[in-house]
């Protein structure tokens, strides 16, 4: 019964998440649906964390003593395994965090007066921290917004050269977005729970929907920025028909093209875009009120806590009827069925 409650976290956490993408179909509003998102990846940290508590409790008790071995190894290679595999997942965003790190330190330059001069313009439009701008000599598109404390717009020369004057603006607008939401710590912050529980399909679902309404905001901040949607969509057109070449990889996978990452998912992101920048699809999900995020935070809060409820009776309804006893009803069910 030890094992069934350490799987009964795993089991728990999914069907919380199943519960919040759905959910997240009707909540409107891109802080109210990221507050969502990040619950759904946080459920299954919180949820193995009451599960690791649970078990603890009863090491050393008579009723774990009296636990068949089958029972005490499979709890405790469950718990362990998950454990194992989340500080992994940690381990890969440090690690990917410390490469981005020498990735700038390496292969990016400043640039001239002229490009920070319009970097400076529209963050300040935007409602963004003063953001300091690099040119990376790279001969495909590459718009980077990345940094914690202090924020840098990586560009590539081929997005310089390659792209007009309303163009790189609306680039730059938009990078400039992800940088007032901070999307990079947010994506990065995501991107490790995503990788500590990989083997949940609601984590891998939820960061994709968090990606995906990344730019899509972003893009709405440019929009509002530059008031030139078509410029925005003109410039994804150029770097769509670039991704069509052979891909490459920068950095252990910083993204290759404009707000997205290479190959056919990535392609097919850069086109659903350029149909709602044109008015050629709809506009989802619609723009709510500053409430909706505080309001969207106690659901979720909320939500959350009756999910930890649960497994607390859960573990309750498991473990309380063998009292801690070598002769409660649960062990003395079990050896007579072994």
């Amino acid at each position: 019964m030890h094992a069934l409650l350490a799987a009964t976290s795993l089991l728990l956490a999914t069907f919380a998440g199943a519960i919040g993408l759905v959910a997240l179909r009707r909540v409107r509003g891109w802080r109210a649906r990221r507050d969502t998102q990040l619950l759904i990846l946080v459920a299954p940290l919180a949820s193995l964390a009451l599960g690791v508590a649970g078990v603890l409790h009863f090491v050393g008790e008579v009723c774990w003593l009296g636990a068949p071995p089958w029972d005490y190894t499979l709890g405790v290679l469950l718990l362990f395994s998950m454990g194992l595999l989340a500080l992994v997942g940690l381990a890969l965003g440090a690690r990917r965090l410390a490469l981005m790190g020498r990735f700038l330190a390496l292969a990016s330059h400043p640039v001239g007066s002229d490009l920070q001069a319009l970097v400076d313009t529209f963050s300040a439009r935007i409602g963004g921290p003063a953001t300091r701008v690099h040119l990376c000599v790279y001969g495909r598109p590459l718009a980077l917004a990345c940094g914690v404390r202090r924020p840098v717009l990586l560009l590539s020369t081929w997005l310089v050269d390659h792209l007009d004057r309303r163009e790189l603006e609306a680039v730059v607008a938009h990078e400039l977005g992800h940088i007032a939401r901070r999307d990079f710590l947010v994506t990065w912050l995501a991107g490790m729970l995503r990788d500590a529980f990989f083997y949940l399909p609601t984590s891998r679902a939820a960061f994709r929907q968090l990606r995906h309404d990344n730019e899509l905001a972003s893009d709405d901040l440019a929009v509002a920025a530059t008031g030139r949607p078509l410029a925005l969509a003109s410039a994804l057109a150029k770097v769509w028909q670039q991704a069509l070449g052979p891909a490459e990889s920068l950095a252990g996978g910083a993204p290759a093209l404009v707000g997205t990452t290479t190959g056919a998912g990535g392609v097919g992101m850069i086109e659903q875009r350029i149909e709602r920048l044109m008015g050629c699809a709809p506009v989802e999900p619609p723009r709510s009120g500053r409430r909706s995020g505080p309001g969207s935070v106690g659901m979720g809060a909320s939500a959350l806590g009756g999910l930890l409820v649960l497994q607390a009776a859960t573990a309750a309804a498991i473990l309380a009827p063998m009292a801690c006893d070598p002769n409660g009803p649960l062990v003395a069910l079990l050896a007579r069925v072994l």
